[in-house]
């Protein structure tokens, strides 16, 4: 499954930017080129295999979060990316779904594993894309820059939840 949405990565891409360009509920993604949108989705499905493997890394952690930073200073909803990167993921399951009609036992096995291992991805990426976004929330309101460096720490007199 993953060689295949690596090999159809610009297919797959070109369907993520019409659904993203189509989609009523991501309006602020139309100030972005074609261009810009479709770069950043190859460059995630052509290197889904390393992705998926390296989930630990502190690369994509950075990456996402930088792009949350960069979505606030935009002024983008928070909602919005979050949507975006909803239709991505489902971009990405329908066209696998769509190559794997008639699957054997082994197969569905396998695409299970995919879409688990699939869905902890995105969770982790929409939680470093939010992280992102609320430190530069907060760095804007506290008149500073953000830096993913910096953990968010609790409110003073506040407990964690």
């Amino acid at each position: 499954m993953i060689k295949l949405v690596e090999k159809d990565c610009h297919r797959i891409a070109e369907q993520a930017v019409r659904r993203v360009q189509q989609d009523p509920e991501t309006p602020n993604y139309k100030s972005l080129t074609d261009d810009e949108l479709r770069a950043r989705a190859r460059d995630l499905l052509a290197n889904l295999g390393q992705w998926l493997e390296r989930q630990d890394d502190g690369l994509l952690d950075r990456r996402y979060e930088t792009l949350g930073r960069a979505r606030h200073q935009d002024g983008f909803p928070l909602h919005e990316v979050v949507y975006k990167l909803h239709l991505l993921k489902r971009t990405i399951l329908d066209h696998a779904r769509e190559q794997h009609l008639e699957m054997n036992a082994l197969e569905l096995y396998a695409e299970q594993e995919f879409l688990k291992r699939l869905d902890h991805f995105f969770d982790r990426i929409i939680y470093r894309v939010v992280k992102g976004y609320s430190e530069q929330a907060m760095a804007d309101v506290a008149g500073r820059p953000a830096d993913f460096r910096t953990a968010t720490t609790a409110v003073p007199g506040r407990r964690a939840a």
